[in-house]
């Protein structure tokens, strides 16, 4: 019984309601011609335009300098003239930090005398060489004509004009000159021996004196690149050894960021692909570059791939070894796009408000809100993708949207365009 009764109350209510609203509509109908319209709601409206939506994925990595390199001296030395400050920028060869020379200048004036020396004791080698050869000459020369002076006393012994005591002298005298050209010969060999080792000590005093102007050349520590100084600490009058380092040079012109992305994005991984630096306040794109490199390994604790893309530095606001906020766009999709605050929902649904055309009883027409069902896709920098429901040259109003029921009039404001942009 107590259903029964509830279920009659309900009907009896939703009659009641049903004859109230048509009162009011009867009411509404039946005022005279000359009563008060609704006030139009001002409004600001933007006008529907194609614009791109990015399928993206943000990441946090790092920035690598082109090249950092220690400048590090090649000789020891006391500190004379730091040439530089940190920050600044130097240039391929500039001069950074002179160290002291007074050691190193004696060390080539003692290598200098050496090499002289050297020198010295080449060109009386050389001397001795020659005279050398001249004596082997005249030997030759002696051999010569003892050996006719031979030869005539052997024919005029045979004819019985000389003894056998002459042809015996001759003969004498023939070893006697040979065995000084061979004597003459030992002593040409010896000479040239001592000439190479003369020539040899000539050409180490020479590396000598090359290494210790070289030393002395390395008392000034220049820049092997261009680039950024790094922190120097150096104070003038400091002892440093060779290949301590005295600071860096970080060459970041241009820098290379460095992400690891999952390995379920590589089969999207591609050369070129588009890539932004985000400022970490607004989220906007700083810099846009491209992936210049995809590893071809994986790394194994965090199933994950290290990519890297280039960016300008022109204006040295990046730094190496900053973690910095990107975004890897995979693809762009024309479509529309609506601002978050345009839309509404009721029910689970999506709504939004466009300006229409409404024709007034006295043929005229006026601007109202119509509002339209919309399908929406995924979010993108404050605007949704649109699926369903709109079309491009739609006015979407986009402020006063709980001041607005269907039909509502309204009075446009301003007329932007939505579209993403590219």
């Amino acid at each position: 019984m107590p259903s029964v009764y509830r279920s009659q109350t309900r009907r009896t209510l939703a009659a009641a309601l049903a004859l109230s609203l048509a009162i009011s509509a009867c009411s509404r109908s039946g005022q005279p011609s000359g009563a008060m319209e609704p006030q139009a709601v001002p409004v600001q409206v933007q006008e529907l335009q194609p614009g791109t939506f990015e399928e993206s994925s943000d990441f946090i990595g790092s920035l690598e300098a082109q090249q950092r390199i220690d400048l590090r001296p090649e000789v020891a030395g006391r500190v004379t003239q730091i040439l530089i400050s940190s920050g600044s920028a130097v240039a391929a060869g500039q001069p950074v930090v002179q160290l002291s020379a007074d050691q190193t200048q004696s060390e080539v004036a003692a290598s200098q005398s050496a090499a002289q020396a050297a020198g010295f004791g080449r060109d009386a080698a050389q001397a001795q060489v020659q005279a050398a050869q001249a004596q082997v000459a005249r030997t030759q020369a002696d051999v010569e004509l003892a050996l006719v002076e031979y030869r005539r006393a052997e024919r005029l012994v045979e004819a019985g004009a000389l003894s056998r005591q002459d042809l015996d002298n001759a003969q004498n005298q023939l070893t006697v000159a040979q065995a000084a050209q061979r004597q003459a010969e030992d002593n040409v060999r010896a000479a040239q021996a001592q000439l190479q080792q003369a020539l040899s000590a000539f050409d180490q005093a020479q590396a000598q004196v090359n290494v210790s102007q070289a030393d002395l050349g390395f008392k000034q520590v220049v820049a092997p690149v261009g680039g950024i100084v790094g922190d120097i600490s150096l104070r003038v009058g400091d002892v440093v050894n060779a290949g301590d380092t005295l600071g860096t040079i970080t060459q970041n012109s241009e820098l290379f960021l460095r992400i690891q992305v999952p390995t379920s994005r590589a089969s999207q991984l591609r050369l070129g692909t588009p890539v932004e630096l985000l400022s970490a306040d607004t989220g906007e794109a700083l810099s846009t570059g491209r992936l210049s490199f995809i590893s071809p390994e994986v790394d194994g604790a965090g199933q994950s791939i290290l990519v890297k893309a280039r960016f300008p530095n022109e204006a040295g606001s990046l730094r190496d070894g900053q973690f910095v906020r990107a975004r890897l766009i995979w693809s762009t999709t024309a479509t529309l796009l609506v601002p978050t605050v345009a839309v509404t929902r009721i029910a689970g649904q999506s709504f939004v408000f466009v300006v229409a055309d409404a024709p007034q009883k006295n043929g005229q027409t006026r601007r109202v809100a119509s509002q339209r069902l919309v399908q929406l896709g995924e979010l993108q920098r404050g605007n949704y993708q649109v699926i369903d429901g709109l079309q491009p040259g739609d006015k979407l109003i986009v402020t006063n949207i709980l001041q607005l029921q269907n039909g509502s009039p309204v009075a446009p404001e301003a007329q932007t365009s939505a579209a993403s942009p590219l």
